[in-house]
């Protein structure tokens, strides 16, 4: 029998079928965890909001001098034995310098290199003999090894330079290869050997003053003692220097002692037994600057060179003037150990100067006042920024002091007019 059943479209085949699942996805992460690298970090991060100033250290990252002009150490040889073979050292430099500069040189560049060599070679010769220069005063990381070997002959202060084991020992061909010392770098090394013996003073100074070994403003302390160099050296001598500019400053003032421990050359510089050395040795023009003081103990000790120069007047007026505790103050800045203990005694030494500026403006006064009526200009001592300020700040007290000064000497005057003089108390 026929199926008359009519087609409504809601037969079996029709009936809406179910959506096929979509593919399983990655599972939600559940708590991931990442490998995190160790950094090594050189930045050190000091505690701005209220930590110590004395207990807070230099933030950035310290930057050394480059591989090429690291101080090179012969395997043996001490600080006794650099001037005497000071040939050695120098050749030891020049192949460390070549090393550092590449295979691909002009001949004009290997001379430039070669000079370099005997700048810094001579100079940490001259550097350490005079300070007696060992390990525990240098900084290790800027120390390399030359690849040589040094033996000591008896009876001879000239030794044995032979190639030594390790890693660097192809730098003792290049040493030996480089040409012989002419007369001109003869005269030259012992001239820059005698500034080298001072360069650690100079640059200690310049760390007390600004905390760097060599800055523009702390040039000139270096300057007069290279112009006291160069009087020893002849012609020949400073053409020499002269040809190389700013590079031999660079080369002496700041890299060839870079190596040496700057607290160490911070505290040679505060030495006042020092001073008294560098005379003796004749190296006058870096004695003037010791003991150094930071700067801003300058104004203390500016303050005690106007109150003895003011004294005569003073006194001949039958007054009486002291600057003990003055003295006093700059010994504290002088001995004082760098840290909590410096600045402390830093701030002493500025209180000083403020609890007494109106008494160093009247001394300035007459100071200046003495300096003009003998037409020798301005009195060094007033050109220090400290007194400058001071004479700004208490200009009445700066002009009662001229005018005590002039009536002194107007006292002078009148007392020898009337054939009457001060006991000069002579003493036979």
């Amino acid at each position: 029998m026929a199926d008359n059943t009519a087609d409504n479209g809601a037969g079996p085949a029709d009936v809406p079928q179910p959506a096929p699942a979509a593919p399983a996805g990655p599972a939600p992460p559940q708590g991931v965890t990442a490998n995190v690298n160790h950094i090594e970090m050189t930045v050190q991060v000091p505690n701005l909001r209220n930590g110590d100033v004395a207990q807070i250290t230099q933030a950035a990252p310290r930057a050394s001098i480059p591989v090429r002009y690291k101080w090179v150490h012969i395997a043996g040889m001490t600080h006794d034995h650099m001037v005497a073979n000071i040939d050695a050292v120098i050749r030891a430099t020049y192949a460390q310098l070549l090393a550092g500069a590449g295979a691909q040189i002009s001949e004009a560049q290997r001379d430039s290199v070669r000079k370099e060599a005997i700048v810094l070679g001579a100079t940490r010769a001259g550097a350490a003999s005079a300070w007696q220069i060992t390990p525990p005063d240098m900084n290790a990381q800027e120390v390399v090894g030359s690849g040589s070997t040094y033996t000591a002959v008896p009876g001879s202060a000239v030794g044995r330079v032979a190639v030594g084991n390790g890693t660097a020992g192809g730098n003792y061909t290049v040493a030996v290869g480089m040409s012989p010392i002419t007369e001109v770098e003869v005269a030259a090394i012992n001239v820059i050997t005698y500034l080298g013996m001072c360069v650690p003073i100079l640059q200690g100074i310049s760390l007390v003053l600004t905390g760097h070994h060599y800055l523009p403003n702390t040039a000139n302390h270096f300057n007069g003692m290279k112009k006291q160099a160069l009087q020893i050296g002849g012609d020949a001598v400073k053409t020499w220097i002269d040809a190389m500019g700013t590079t031999f400053d660079d080369l002496a003032f700041h890299k060839a002692c870079h190596p040496i421990s700057p607290p160490q050359k911070r505290r040679w510089a505060k030495d006042p037994h020092v001073a008294m050395r560098l005379v003796a040795s004749g190296h006058t023009a870096a004695a003037i600057r010791v003991p150094a003081l930071p700067s801003d103990a300058q104004g203390a000790k500016a303050a005690v060179a106007v109150f003895t120069k003011a004294a005569p007047v003073i006194r001949g007026m039958g007054h009486t003037i002291s600057w003990d505790a003055g003295i006093e103050i700059i010994n504290a800045v002088e001995q004082a150990a760098e840290g909590r203990q410096e600045l402390d005694a830093v701030d002493a030494a500025k209180a000083w100067v403020a609890g007494h500026a109106a008494s160093i403006g009247f001394c300035t006064g007459i100071v200046r006042f003495l300096s003009e009526s003998e037409g020798a200009g301005q009195e060094t001592t007033l050109r220090a920024f400290s007194m400058r300020k001071i004479m700004s700040d208490q200009s009445a007290e700066v002009n009662r002091g001229a005018t005590y000064a002039r009536a002194y000497m107007q006292r002078l005057r009148e007392a020898a007019n009337e054939g009457r003089f001060e006991d000069p108390r002579i003493v036979a």
